[in-house]
């Protein structure tokens, strides 16, 4: 009896079996499981299905990101090259105004040289040049820029070259107006804000604020008609033969890059 009760549902199975595959009797009733089940599946799949779309959303968003960082890389690099590209623009246009400078010195050598730092106390105004004797540069040689005069050379090495500013108080350079010819010689002034006093010319000089002094060219060092600086302050006092002028450079030197140093041919 208890050998049946275990064969009876195995039978039952077995019949089942051969008869929906000799007879296919079972379809109607499969279809009808599936469909009663498919809520059943639905539900049991939707948690893999929730991690695959979490899954692809988040590798949606980090390459995204990913393209995002890289465009602005490529951005910044672009802006950088554009910098650079500007740059190179200024320090071409600033060296063709020093080459046309010196086509203005025919009887000068012309050297052209950049600033590598500049030091201005109240009784020092120097600059130090990337040019030295190596490059042919040697002392008393006069620096001009496409504005004007710079200073003179007073110390070099091999490598390197100091040049004293025109508003240094040990530097003298002879100038005339370049409104009526009167002429002076310029001398810095120790002061933090720089200046130069013109010494020596005569009180009945007709001078203005703005009246420009120039190089004069005596004593041949400097070259003859170069500006120098411009009248900001001019007094007569009594009981003296020559004016009170005080000029500030022609040449700002925040604004200088580079310089040509000269010497005659």
């Amino acid at each position: 009896m208890r050998l049946l009760k275990l064969l009876l549902p195995l039978l039952i199975a077995m019949a089942l079996i051969v008869l929906d595959a000799r007879f296919s009797y079972l379809n109607s009733f499969r279809s009808s499981l599936s469909t009663l089940f498919t809520p059943i599946y639905f539900v049991v799949d939707l948690p893999s299905h929730i991690v695959e779309w979490v899954s692809d959303k988040g590798s949606e968003k980090a390459k995204l990101i990913s393209e995002n960082e890289q465009l602005r890389n490529e951005m910044i690099e672009l802006k950088v090259k554009l910098q650079t590209y500007n740059n190179l623009v200024l320090e071409n246009q600033k060296i063709n105004l020093m080459l046309n400078s010196s086509y203005a010195l025919p009887n000068y050598k012309a050297k052209l040289a950049q600033i590598k730092s500049i030091s201005q106390t109240r009784l020092k105004k120097q600059i130090v040049i990337n040019k030295g004797s190596n490059d042919g540069i040697r002392k008393l040689q006069v620096a001009l820029s496409s504005d004007g005069v710079v200073g003179q050379v007073v110390q070099t090495n091999p490598f390197y070259s100091t040049v004293r500013l025109v508003n240094d108080p040990t530097l003298h350079v002879p100038v005339k107006s370049l409104k009526n010819g009167y002429r002076g010689i310029t001398k810095g002034v120790a002061t933090s804000k720089g200046g130069m006093i013109v010494e020596f010319l005569p009180i009945d000089s007709s001078v203005n604020i703005g009246d420009i002094f120039v190089t004069s060219g005596i004593g041949s060092m400097y070259p003859s008609g170069y500006p120098v600086g411009r009248v900001v302050e001019f007094e007569k006092y009594a009981n003296t033969e020559f004016l009170s002028i005080k000029l500030e450079p022609i040449v700002d030197m925040n604004q200088v890059e580079y310089m040509l140093i000269i010497s005659k041919k």
